[in-house]
């Protein structure tokens, strides 16, 4: 499993982000993007109480881990 630390630096809609920096945001964002669809595509399962969690945490700017996927993954 692949770890990614996430943390929120700015707003997305900062009106002080240059073009460079855009580029490297949607980068990463692109890079962060490919990470989680190959986590769901091996099957990982992140229980909703874990997952809301996390994304409080990252809503009040603290740094964030991704959540551990849960023990016990429901089969499609």
């Amino acid at each position: 499993m692949t770890r990614v630390e996430f943390r929120q630096e700015q707003r997305l809609d900062s009106p002080d982000e240059t073009a460079q920096q855009r580029k490297a945001r949607l980068a990463a964002e692109a890079s962060m993007l490919a990470v989680a669809k190959a986590d769901i595509e091996g099957g990982r399962y992140i229980a909703d109480g874990d997952l809301d969690a996390w994304l409080d945490a990252w809503e009040n700017g603290e740094p964030v881990e991704l959540p551990e996927a849960s023990t016990s993954s429901p089969k499609p």
